[in-house]
């Protein structure tokens, strides 16, 4: 079986809240209900899934639920060009977010968004 990711779960405080958010970004959800909401981003699924709940998966193999704002994590997502780049980071700051300004570093352009919960997103264009 090849490695692959089809699913990254993030625990949220308020979930509509955080589908405002992501609405913003130009996400739909393909599943919703009270707890969870599923988009199919291209075949892996990002779902946003009230934090009590999350608690119970993460609590059955040992861990805690880490803080609102704790990072654990950086997701990354790869555009086409760098004007994508700062499209999605204006669309991240309109929606909520908090943003930095995208910088070029040795051919890799690329910015930083925080969701609601503070999850922090790194958006890249690689011109190499």
């Amino acid at each position: 079986m090849p490695a692959a990711i089809s699913c990254v779960t993030l625990p949220v405080d308020d979930l509509g809240k955080s589908l405002n958010f992501y609405g913003g970004l130009g996400l739909t959800p393909e599943e919703r209900d009270e707890d969870h909401a599923a988009f199919n981003l291209d075949g892996v699924y990002l779902v946003l899934l009230n934090r009590s709940d999350f608690g119970v998966y993460v609590e059955s193999v040992g861990h805690r639920t880490a803080a609102r704002g704790t990072a654990e994590t950086i997701l990354s997502y790869f555009t086409e060009s760098r004007g994508e780049v700062d499209t999605l980071l204006a669309k991240a700051k309109a929606a909520g977010g908090t943003t930095t300004a995208a910088e070029d570093d040795e051919g890799t352009y690329s910015g930083y968004f925080t969701d609601p919960d503070g999850h922090t997103w790194e958006v890249l264009h690689d011109a190499g």
